[in-house]
């Protein structure tokens, strides 16, 4: 474990490459570009990534991307590899570009792809990689909308692999790394209320290196790109930029974000602290594929996207319907189901 100790984002510029890397999912790929163009800006020789988990709306099979459907791409090791614009995935004979891959077509410049189904430790190993083969001295991992502070027991919490993963992972690397949180609440899980004062928790114990804002170049920059890319929290910054305020609904009417000027702020986290003063993170720790970090957080009576991604995948090969409606009640009765299996929830530790 490396400690990068950063008094702001300009002090990136002694660093000879940074990686910006989107931790929880295909849409955060928009949500670090924000990032990567503030960097390339201040002169910070900037690499882009994430860590590939797409929406069903893009990907219909469960889980994440194994780097082995990966088709035209410059593998680096078990767990990453360099894509460029015609680098694309085949899962199954279903063909399409992750949102890495677009982001890669956009820029001109490979981009760098992530494979988080071997768990923490895959995932470790490849920011390990990428320090050893790429030359990055940094590495700056961007959620969207603010999940990878949930503590485990939050009833609002849908999507907690991929954060607390990328979180044990970033926490590990070799290479010296932080925690950026854009937009509180994007997502429609965790309220904004929720993300800032668990911000200022982490503030409270020393660990705020910065808050920053969406500039109107970095929006002008994107704007024009950002139909390319499936995502609805990632969106809603520029949203926000454009003056809108109030509720919107995603997830097919599931879940409600708030849009405010608050949701173009960025804040720059300690890694050590952010990983220390979670639960759920230290819960996947030493996991070597996701299916194992997947029980380790059902032995918690942590309902995660893997779990709702396969309910969905059974009810579509049944020719159901999916709704918001439907997403509910499927969350409602698996959690329900899994609460009832035995499983010790965290708040009883």
């Amino acid at each position: 474990m490396a400690k990068l100790t950063i008094e702001s984002l300009e002090d990136l510029r002694d660093i000879d490459r940074v990686l910006v890397v989107g931790v929880g999912g295909g849409g955060d790929t928009l949500g670090a570009l924000i990032l990567y163009y503030r960097l390339r800006a201040l002169g910070v020789r900037v690499l882009l990534g994430n860590v590939v988990w797409e929406r069903f709306t893009l990907d219909p099979f469960p889980g994440p991307v194994p780097l082995e459907q990966l088709v035209s791409a410059e593998v680096l090791g078990r767990s990453v590899a360099l894509v460029n614009g015609s680098s694309y995935v085949d899962r199954y004979g279903y063909r399409f570009k992750p949102q890495i891959v677009r982001a890669s077509e956009i820029l001109g410049e490979k981009a760098v792809f992530f494979d988080i189904s071997k768990g923490e430790v895959g995932l470790v190993e490849a920011f390990d990689v990428v320090g050893e083969k790429l030359g990055v001295g940094a590495i700056v991992g961007v959620d969207v909308g603010g999940d990878i502070l949930a503590l485990g027991y939050e009833d609002d919490l849908w999507s907690p692999l991929s954060d607390s993963i990328s979180l044990g992972a970033l926490y590990k690397t070799r290479v010296p790394s932080v925690v950026a949180v854009l937009a509180p609440g994007a997502d429609g899980e965790l309220s904004q209320q929720t993300v800032l004062a668990r911000v200022s928790e982490i503030a409270r114990m020393g660990g705020l290196v910065g808050v920053y804002g969406l500039t109107r170049k970095e929006y002008k920059y994107i704007r024009k790109h950002l139909e390319m890319f499936v995502s609805e929290a990632s969106k809603i910054p520029f949203e926000a930029f454009e003056g809108h305020v109030g509720e919107k609904s995603i997830r097919l009417g599931s879940r409600t974000a708030q849009v405010n000027m608050i949701s173009t702020t960025l804040y720059i986290l300690d890694v050590d602290v952010t990983y220390n003063n979670s639960s759920i993170a230290k819960i996947v720790s030493g996991t070597k594929n996701i299916d194992e970090a997947r029980k380790a957080m059902n032995r918690n009576c942590i309902y995660t996207e893997l779990d709702l991604e396969e309910d969905l995948y059974k009810l579509r090969s049944k020719g159901g319907t999916l709704t918001g409606r439907s997403l509910l009640d499927i969350r409602s009765d698996s959690r329900r189901r899994l609460l009832l299996s035995g499983c010790t929830p965290l708040l009883s530790r």
